[in-house]
Parts: structure tokens; sequence; C-alpha cells
């Protein structure tokens, strides 16, 4: 019998229509926080960024005399605490100015009726953002 290797490619995964439009509803939300927004980077946009093996959906940064700011958002269209807590987020670093102080908010989107599948204890490190049909937010800041 006759053996064929078949070599196989890596395509891209089609992006959803929901986890689309979850994006482009936080990301407005963002830019009226005066964050710049940059959707899944591929690099830090900021030397004072850094990560390995991670890269979120959405990441907003802003920056004044007095601080820095960053913001990891993940849109979990369906979604599995295993799959999300897997997530390399922790291999970020973030070295503010030594003239600033620089802050790290998380927050994570999902869909409206998704809550169940969410772990609330999260709300201790991240907001949780219920995004609906017609692009309104309803936000679940995170616990102090």
């Amino acid at each position: 019998m006759d053996r064929y290797w078949v070599p196989t490619a890596v395509f891209p995964v089609a992006e959803s229509s929901t986890h689309r439009s979850m994006k482009e509803a936080v990301r407005a939300e963002l830019v009226r926080e005066h964050y710049q927004v940059v959707e899944e980077p591929l690099f830090p946009p900021a030397r004072w960024i850094a990560w390995a093996g991670y890269r979120p959906d959405l990441l907003g940064y802003r920056s004044d005399d007095q601080t820095q700011e960053l913001v990891l958002v993940e849109c979990e269209t369906h979604p599995s605490m295993h799959r999300f807590l897997a997530k390399n987020f922790s291999s970020l670093s973030f070295q503010p100015s030594i003239t600033r102080v620089g802050s790290i908010r998380r927050i994570l989107a999902v869909p409206q009726g998704r809550l169940h599948a969410v772990d609330l204890g999260l709300r201790h490190r991240w907001d949780i953002w219920l995004i609906g049909r017609a692009g309104s937010v309803q936000k679940l800041l995170k616990l102090d």
C-alpha cells in the first residue's frame, strides 16, 4: 500500500459576525474614553508594553503627562472559562515611565444572554461587558 504525505496548510479562521460586532461595540466605547485602540496587534504598539505568546482581541492605550494606561479586551462569543483562562494574558508586562502612574484594565466582553457561562469571580480582576445585538454595552465593573 502506497503512503502519500499530504502537506497541511494553516488557514485563518473566519471571524463570526457576532465577534466582529462585539469588537466594534467595545472599540467605540474605548474611543469615547480617549483610548487609542489596536485590533489584534501582532506587536506591542508602544515600547513600554511587551508580551510573549499573547494577542488580545483589542488593545487600548492612552498616556498623558501623569499616567500611562492599558486596556486589554477579550471578546468571547461562546464563553468557556477553561479556554479563557488558558490564554497567555499573564505574559503581558507593562513598564510605565518613572514619572507616570501606570495601570492595566482588563475587559471580558460576552454577548448578552451568555453571562451564565462566565465565572463571576473574574470580576476581581476583569470588567465584564455584556454586548447587545444592537451594539449596546452593559458594564459590570471590576470588584475592588
